[in-house]
């Protein structure tokens, strides 16, 4: 038992200590001790640690009133980097994303959206094409992510209620995901697109580890993810969020193989079959004109559905902090939101008001910061013999 415990408490330093390096950009070991109470020589074997693996650089010397000038600390953010793949329905956005979760490239396109014509873009020709034009060596790609608009189960790797199922009910996609594994030698993550775009806000935005979150995506489809305590809540069966399927007609019938009530009337094609929106694609940017007359017509449909979703999904959770996005959002903006809030002044008796996104790159941010969290811990939590 003693030595278990030794052994998390090993963990958790070299946790901490790198946690306050991320947050605070540079720091010094001395600043390190103060501020976490752990031991001077502890903080010292493990900066050595963090240096060895690659992680943590000397940037020279920093100033102080008295005594010896401490040597100061920042994360190497060009130790390695991830590939990401955010997928919201007809657009897949992708990057290549550093350790502190900025994107230092990216490009977008329009696609099919079925996932096997998908994966094998990806494992064929996007990740070295991302790689080249980012100019980064394919020695320091660690990981893959993949944001996609399914129901995803992490523990079977199975998707399912997605159009990207080409008919199929369901997909173990086990096979796809060694494959990439083997081809670049990195891990590889898959996530649910709502899912990630609430990690990527949530790391983004001014929250605590133990704060709610509910953020709201409408695009090609429309849905939603769950913070709850500083948590992601996936649900029973990977469900949580799911609000394309609400409905507010007593009669409709649902099929989780079809786009639910919610997401039909919402989601960019029927929007594009009632107001003749049209996307302008180009490498680095999707973009839509719209007139001022187009745009309020859009607005006034979207937003007293948005808001009704809002505050019954408020309501239940009594959530604080509900975000806005997705290219449907992105495209209609702040007077979207101004809207919104207008409505949920009447409709919201807890005085519930929402927030757009803090970045159109969420979707990317989030799916990268799972693989890089997952790989920051695989070394911090080696060689537990050491420190």
């Amino acid at each position: 038992m003693k030595q278990y415990v030794a052994s998390h408490l090993k963990d958790m330093n070299r946790q901490v200590v790198y946690q306050i390096i991320r947050e605070r950009e540079t720091t010094s070991k001395a600043e390190i001790s103060k501020l976490t109470g752990i031991s001077a020589p502890t903080v010292i074997k493990i900066i050595n640690f963090l240096k060895e693996k690659g992680l943590v650089i000397e940037m020279g010397e920093g100033e102080t009133a008295i005594g010896r000038k401490p040597q100061m600390l920042t994360l190497n953010c060009d130790l390695m980097y991830s590939a990401a793949f955010f997928l919201e329905g007809d657009f897949l956005s992708m990057g290549i994303v550093d350790i502190l979760g900025n994107v230092i490239y990216k490009k977008n396109m329009q696609v099919m959206p079925l996932f096997d014509v998908i994966i094998k873009e990806i494992s064929d020709v996007l990740i070295d094409e991302l790689l080249a034009e980012a100019g980064v060596g394919a020695e320091k790609l660690f990981g893959i992510g993949i944001a996609l608009p399914v129901i995803y189960d992490p523990k079977h790797n199975i998707i399912s209620g997605g159009l990207l199922m080409g008919g199929r009910e369901e997909m173990d996609i086990t096979e796809q995901i060694r494959y990439l594994e083997h081809k670049y030698n990195a891990m590889v993550v898959v996530e649910n697109d709502a899912n990630s775009q609430t990690l990527g806000e949530f790391e983004q935005g001014p929250y605590g580890a133990g704060d709610d979150l509910v953020f709201m995506s409408i695009g090609t489809g429309m849905g939603a993810g769950v913070i709850l305590g500083g948590k992601l809540r996936r649900g029973s069966q990977n469900m949580c969020g799911e609000i394309g399927y609400i409905s507010f007609l007593q009669d409709y019938v649902s099929n989780k193989k079809n786009p639910g009530w919610l997401e039909v009337g919402l989601g960019y094609r029927k929007l594009q079959e009632m107001f003749g929106i049209d996307v302008t694609i180009d490498s680095a940017d999707l973009s839509v004109v719209l007139s001022e007359e187009k745009r309020r017509q859009v607005i006034e449909y979207v937003a007293p559905l948005v808001a009704l979703c809002i505050n019954n999904t408020g309501m239940f959770l009594d959530c604080a902090n509900v975000v806005l996005g997705g290219k449907v959002v992105e495209i209609l903006g702040q007077p979207l939101i101004h809207e919104i809030n207008l409505h949920l002044r009447s409709l919201c008796i807890t005085g519930l008001q929402v927030k757009m996104e803090s970045s159109e790159d969420i979707g990317l941010i989030g799916i990268a910061s799972l693989v890089t969290d997952r790989r920051i811990l695989e070394i911090l939590t080696m060689d537990k013999s050491e420190i």
